[in-house]
């Protein structure tokens, strides 16, 4: 009697090797930082979803909350005893961005220097009548790509992107 001999692969054999090959992929994948304009979203939306809750929080504990930007991030305080305390808990701790993305800030239509701060206050003030200082913020990912946020007095935020090949 004749042996016939089977050579291939089981199917189990083949569903490991792809569950390997997808695990690998996606520890290749995660150990990559974000593209420049990925990055450049994401902090953008953080940044706009952390001013409305700021300015939901200054409503519903029925206090003022500031927020301080300066050249490497941003921070949000609370005004106690007639002066302003940094808050430290999440999510309103401070924030600083990756070196990659650089900052300007519109107080007015005017540049403030974010560099050399004279004045120790924050610069943005969200009441508890829902009101806030108006502004105008710009980030940029390596002075190439830049997104572009106006909020307005009474918090509405309009966010435009920029992406400039070079």
């Amino acid at each position: 009697m004749m042996k016939i001999s089977h050579k291939g692969f089981t199917l189990i054999e083949i569903m490991v090797v792809i569950v390997i090959v997808a695990v690998l992929m996606g520890a290749v994948t995660l150990s990559f930082p974000p593209a420049g304009d990925k990055l450049l979203k994401e902090n953008t939306e953080r940044f706009s979803a952390l001013i409305s809750l700021a300015q939901d929080e200054s409503i519903l504990q029925s206090a003022e909350i500031a927020l301080e930007i300066d050249d490497k991030g941003y921070g949000f305080y609370r005004n106690e005893n007639n002066s302003w305390t940094a808050l430290s808990e999440a999510p309103f701790n401070k924030r600083e961005f990756p070196s990659s993305i650089t900052s300007k800030l519109y107080l007015d239509g005017i540049s403030t220097n974010l560099e050399e701060r004279e004045n120790e206050n924050p610069q943005i003030v969200f009441l508890s009548s829902g009101e806030m200082t108006p502004f105008t913020y710009e980030l940029f990912f390596e002075k190439k790509d830049s997104s572009k946020m106006v909020v307005s007095a009474t918090g509405e935020i309009e966010q435009s992107y920029t992406k400039n090949e070079k």
